[in-house]
């Protein structure tokens, strides 16, 4: 009985060894990917200005939180999908012109240099120095590479955490160790090269959301992104997310062609060309609500916003429009306008339509157009936070692909990635628990049975024998009754 009790529990062991390999296995066929929350770096105060406004909305700073370093120091990395390296800004700054970071690497045991310091002449990063550090996600750690600042471009907005770079180009000779998703594909934390960024909802106000890195969203959420749902083209190849639009139309009225359109989640407005707005000018509604006293428009200049770049996009000044909190902007777009479509290139099959209403926003008592009117030698688009509102997109930097969820389902909640390690611990849990139930109930059964059969049977009284005493039968004719006599051993 011991050995068969033994067996069972051995049995029970190798059900959960086989358990745990099957799901291992699984594991290893299905997608690596990480989950980052992200939100954005904003504070308005309620008496902020019109002419204030436009220049903290300009800055869509969306950052993510990661642990880096052996004393684990908690850093915002900010989103930068038109930028390469990931980049650290150090706490112990050798220049009084340089923002005091958070990161110290003279505290991190874990650091390691791993270049001399190097020189760039275009990008936000001047001078860095190749280096290596610890970096914490989720349940894993890895040595990751990054740049640690020495010297920004003097006009560049640079921050206290660190930039992350989605860029597909390393354009300005940094090293191709030095790119985030290159790095952890190379680690084998994530399975491809692709990057999502998806907001939680529609709402312009609300500046939360998702970034997966590593697979494709419905390969991590099936519940709310579908595969037929999912259409993609090739970037333009100049190293920047850009497309030339077939055309763009202002209702049924197209007013630009063939133009050029940059991919700018940090950017927190869309650019339009002159074209646009000549177009809008035309418009009875729109011609009649900024040439009276409640609508307004403000010109600037933002100086320190990718201006060192091959193509600096944001070198020359913007206009913004803007109107009081009681003029009804809904029918803005009134007569044969109900939106603004993007046509994308030919074989891809789809067209961008953002409507009047996701293209306002109110804010201390204005109404602020989302759209900035661009200097007249800026003749192209740029695609900042409002068209990332409306559209889940998708960056493969090793493909140059980017593509488009054509719908969403906002209900279902995408489960974080510790939730999905979770639920696979639990199920390989419950699994054990099961099987061990069931072996040990059969063996149970079998004890039973077991004893059942082979237990000591009472005997009856013909079977009945004694040391002193025999069973003999007799019957009344002069044959053997029943009766119990002395053995002849008892009579002497």
């Amino acid at each position: 009985m011991k050995e068969v009790v033994i067996f069972a529990l051995q049995f029970s062991l190798l059900i959960c060894s086989l358990n745990s390999l099957v799901d291992n296995e699984d594991k290893n066929e299905t997608k690596k990917f990480l989950i980052f929350s992200f939100k954005r770096n904003l504070s308005i105060s309620d008496s902020v200005e019109p002419k204030e406004f436009f220049r903290i909305m300009f800055y869509n700073q969306i950052y993510i939180n990661i642990t880096v370093g052996s004393q684990k120091q908690n850093i915002p990395f900010y989103l930068y999908f038109q930028k390469y390296p990931l980049v650290l800004q150090p706490s112990n700054i050798k220049s009084s012109n340089e923002v005091k970071g958070i990161y110290d690497h003279t505290k991190s045991q874990s650091y390691k240099s791993l270049e001399g310091e190097t020189q760039f002449k275009k990008g936000d990063l001047i001078k860095g120095i190749l280096s290596e550090d610890i970096f914490y996600f989720n349940s894993t750690s890895a040595n990751t590479n990054f740049y640690l600042s020495v010297e920004n471009f003097c006009d560049s907005h640079i921050t206290e955490g660190g930039k992350i770079g989605f860029r597909y180009n390393n354009d300005y000779q940094e090293s191709k160790q030095s790119n985030f998703i290159r790095k952890l594909k190379q680690l084998n934390i994530i399975s491809g090269y692709d990057v999502s960024i998806m907001y939680d909802s529609t709402d312009i106000n609300e500046d939360t959301g998702k970034i997966f890195m590593g697979a494709l969203p419905h390969e991590i959420d099936n519940k709310k992104y579908d595969k037929s749902d999912y259409k993609s083209m090739y970037s333009s190849f100049n190293g920047q997310w850009e497309i030339y639009t077939q055309k763009i139309s202002l209702g049924n009225k197209t007013f630009d062609m063939n133009k050029e359109t940059y991919f700018f989640p940090e950017f927190g407005f869309i650019s339009g060309t002159n074209h646009f707005f000549n177009a809008l000018d035309k418009e009875k509604t729109w011609y009649e609500k900024f040439n009276n006293k409640k609508c307004f428009s403000y010109e600037f200049q933002i100086p320190d916003f990718g201006n060192n770049e091959d193509i600096p996009l944001f070198i020359y000044s913007f206009i913004g429009y803007y109107c009081e909190k009681d003029v009804n902007v809904d029918d803005i777009f009134k007569e044969n306008i109900t939106n603004i479509t993007f046509s994308a290139p030919s074989g891809f099959n789809y067209d961008f339509i953002l409507n009047n209403r996701e293209l306002w926003i109110e804010k201390n008592g204005y109404k602020y157009f989302l759209i900035l009117k661009a200097h007249e030698q800026n003749d192209y688009w740029i695609l900042g936070k409002p068209f990332f509102k409306k559209f889940h997109m998708n960056f493969n930097i090793d493909s140059k692909r980017m593509g488009v969820y054509t719908k969403v389902n906002y209900d279902y909640k995408e489960p974080e990635k510790d939730d999905i390690d979770d639920k696979n611990n639990n199920t390989v849990l419950f699994i054990c628990i099961i099987s061990v139930l069931v072996v040990l109930v059969g063996v149970l059964l079998f004890v039973l049975i077991r004893v059942y059969i082979y237990k000591p049977r009472k005997k009856r009284a013909n079977e009945l024998l004694d040391d002193n005493f025999e069973y003999k039968e007799q019957t009344n004719n002069g044959e053997e009754e029943n009766k119990i006599i002395p053995s002849e051993e008892n009579k002497n």
